[in-house]
């Protein structure tokens, strides 16, 4: 009996069963850290994540041309967060990728692919159009943060590191929808125009 006064099972669950475990960690070596007890479907997840990779670099794209088209001065600190954004997106990516090798596959970078798979639709505004820009980035921002979310969902509990790197993204994916919705980023948008003089 347990101090709970509850009876153990009558035998441990299979992970503590130290030569079962053995034996299932020794089949399909070459699989490295997939082991048997994954029950996520790595073709569909392998699928997902390689959109998710696609989007992340697509958008990373995105926030640095916008970030090199903002060239008010008044507007400095936009850029700098737009900066600050593609290099967030460019590490979230990489991250992503590292994932789908960890599963057997690979990330697919190929410039001829992103663009199709990508969620966020590139946009580029040559003319300076700071309000846009900041729009542009945050409908891509809250389009990932939708992805995102369902692909949480939809991996629950069959591969809890997937998911755990995916609720990663999700919440720094968050914080840059809330930069740029914030009132700092949407009064430069509203004042940075191009031939604006700072302070107008």
């Amino acid at each position: 009996m347990t101090p709970s006064g509850r009876e153990h099972p009558a035998s441990p669950p299979s992970v503590l069963r130290m030569r079962e475990v053995r034996d299932r960690a020794l089949f399909d070596l070459d699989d490295g850290p997939v082991t048997p007890s994954n029950r996520a479907d790595l073709t569909a997840t392998t699928r997902l994540l390689n959109v998710l990779l696609a989007s992340l670099v697509v958008s990373s794209l995105q926030y640095e041309q916008h970030a090199l088209a903002v060239r008010a001065p008044s507007a400095r600190p936009l850029a700098e967060l737009l900066f600050a954004g593609a290099d967030r997106d460019r590490g979230d990516a990489r991250l992503v990728a590292t994932r789908i090798r960890q599963l057997g596959c690979a990330g697919d970078y190929d410039p001829q692919h992103l663009s199709a798979r990508s969620r966020v639709a590139f946009r580029a505004f040559p003319d300076g159009d700071v309000v846009g820009i900041v729009t542009q980035n945050l409908v891509g921002a809250r389009i990932l943060v939708q992805t995102l979310q369902e692909a949480v969902r939809w991996i629950g509990d069959d591969d809890p590191t997937t998911r755990r790197l995916l609720e990663r993204l999700l919440e720094a994916k968050e914080t840059q929808a809330d930069e740029l919705s914030a009132p700092p980023a949407q009064q430069q948008a509203a004042t940075a125009r191009p031939g604006a003089r700072p302070g107008t």
